[in-house]
């Protein structure tokens, strides 16, 4: 489905490619997962530009670590890219 590329591209671009930690230094694909409980695989996945179908566990850890409630995530993704999640759902349903 494509919006699951949109979801992960845009999780990749805000907050997982070129991170810097509090020094200035990268932050690696592993440590970055490591603070959201996930697995190093899962944010490799996330990176790559086809995405995959990301599961809603695992937005909802990214977003637990970034401190962004999962609805306040949804507004800027479909801001960002004029895709309502929900719409999109509901027509796969059909």
């Amino acid at each position: 489905m494509l919006v699951n590329k949109y979801v992960c591209n845009f999780i990749a671009k805000k907050w997982i490619i070129n991170r810097l930690d509090s020094e200035g230094k990268v932050i690696t694909m592993r440590h970055y997962a490591k603070e959201c409980n996930l697995a190093t695989s899962t944010i490799t996945k996330i990176l790559t530009p086809t995405g995959y179908n990301i599961p809603l566990t695992t937005i909802n850890n990214i977003c637990q670590k970034e401190k962004t409630p999962l609805s306040q995530f949804f507004i800027a993704f479909e801001k960002e890219y004029g895709i309502s999640i929900i719409d999109e759902f509901l027509k796969k349903k059909k």
